[in-house]
């Protein structure tokens, strides 16, 4: 009787590489929209700090707080934010110190040199193993954020202004594993034929294994040798889908003063462009997500409202709403057989998110908080976030906690009466 196994050590490596690459992709989705030097070392605050720069960015609100006029300019403004929210790398680190492909290729060589129960056991136990750690690196995205962009505004208690342009790039990626039920099955064929007495191995059960192994009939009823089939690298379903979202803002920030609170407007005209990608196990190269094929762009208005009010103390509070005119882009990609567009069933949608904001200034710098009102899920394949940005890290779920406390100095400043 001929047992080889050839398939198995190829899906190993192919799954295997598909998985790390994945670490080598860092875009993001965020439900803050502020990208500049202060905001971002201050974890993505800003809805109640009274500053130009930013305000165009968190809440044009605070352009009318403070009794002195403040003339500003930051050019270039550069935001950059990282996150592991399904803890990803941890996971990775994990899944290779256990050397799990590498039990599994010692396995496949010990079995094919020597099949019997022993062997084939040792076979099924890796197989289980590799698929549950590759099963657990599934479904958890990288994410990250980076800004960049230039303000021009000046404060005042009358009319507060602040021109602003910003290019975003915001993304998702993460492993879509989808040959978990090829190696059970596979696994479960191999547990079920015997290999230390052939003569119990049926063609009835090997006919319902047809999927993992092929036989030879001796013609007498019995089986002259066993096949395992191989798993091509063809045949194997688990992707990596990442999605790219380059988002460019033009608009101008607005506000007065009514009564004893400071309202503001940010008209803004939106231009943006959507990558829609997905990697096969057979070689798929993430450096083709600028590639024109998985490229789809989209043009049009939104606005942000806000409003903030100072208290005693140096407090202050603001809230305001954000892309208040719902958006969806959904993402296409070239067929490469018709070279036809076809939707991909994922989007990004940018709906109104709303945002409370407390902050407290001294001379030494600003305490401030931030808290998202509600979930934000700009792309279909990411998880809702919902975000906390404060001056302490924290683990506590399900908010995300940031570093928020930063000295509110711009790049350039003028200050009058």
């Amino acid at each position: 009787m001929q047992i080889q196994i050839s398939g198995i050590g190829s899906v190993t490596w192919v799954v295997l590489a598909t998985s790390i690459s994945l670490v080598c992709f860092l875009p993001s989705l965020s439900a803050q929209s502020g990208f500049d030097p202060r905001s971002m070392a201050m974890g993505g605050v800003g809805v109640a700090v009274a500053n130009p720069s930013t305000a165009p960015f968190f809440n044009p609100a605070v352009l009318s707080l403070g009794e002195r006029e403040r003339f500003a300019i930051d050019v270039p403004t550069l935001g950059v934010r990282l996150s592991d929210p399904g803890k990803l790398i941890d996971a990775l680190d994990s899944f290779q110190g256990q050397l799990l492909a590498s039990n599994l290729e010692s396995s496949v060589s010990t079995f094919n040199a020597a099949p019997s129960e022993a062997s084939s056991a040792d076979l099924v136990a890796a197989i289980d193993d590799l698929n549950s750690g590759l099963g657990s690196l599934a479904g958890r995205p990288i994410q990250g954020s980076l800004g960049v962009g230039a303000t021009l505004g000046d404060t005042g208690q009358k009319f507060g202004w602040t021109l602003y342009g910003v290019q975003l790039l915001q993304g998702g990626a993460f492993f879509n594993y989808r040959d978990g039920g090829f190696l059970a099955g596979f696994a479960d064929a191999i547990d079920q034929i015997d290999f230390d007495d052939p003569t119990n191995n049926s063609q009835a059960l090997l006919d319902l294994l047809s999927d993992f192994v092929t036989y030879t009939p001796d013609g007498m009823g019995g089986v002259s040798d066993i096949t395992v089939l191989p798993f091509l690298e063809g045949d194997q379903q688990s992707t990596i889908d990442a999605m790219a979202f380059d988002r460019k803002e033009y608009g101008a920030a607005l506000s007065t003063m009514f009564g004893d609170y400071a309202c503001g407007v940010t008209p803004k005209v939106v231009s943006t462009r959507l990558f829609d990608y997905s990697a096969d196990s057979q070689g798929g190269d993430i450096t083709q997500l600028d590639g024109p094929d998985f490229l789809t762009e989209y043009q049009d208005f939104n606005f942000d409202v806000g409003v903030a009010k100072q208290y005693g103390d140096g407090w202050t509070v603001g809230l305001v709403g954000r892309n208040l005119i719902k958006r969806n882009y959904p993402g296409f990609r070239r067929n490469p057989m018709s070279g036809v567009f076809e939707p991909t069933g994922n989007s990004i949608t940018t709906s109104p998110t709303f945002h409370v904001g407390v902050a407290r200034e001294e001379e030494w710098g600003i305490f401030a908080i931030d808290f998202d009102l509600q979930e934000t899920k700009l792309a279909s394949p990411m998880p809702s976030t919902r975000s906390i940005s404060t001056t302490r890290p924290t683990t506590a779920r399900p908010c995300s906690i940031y570093s928020a406390i930063s000295s509110p100095t711009p790049l350039m400043e003028w200050e009058g009466s």
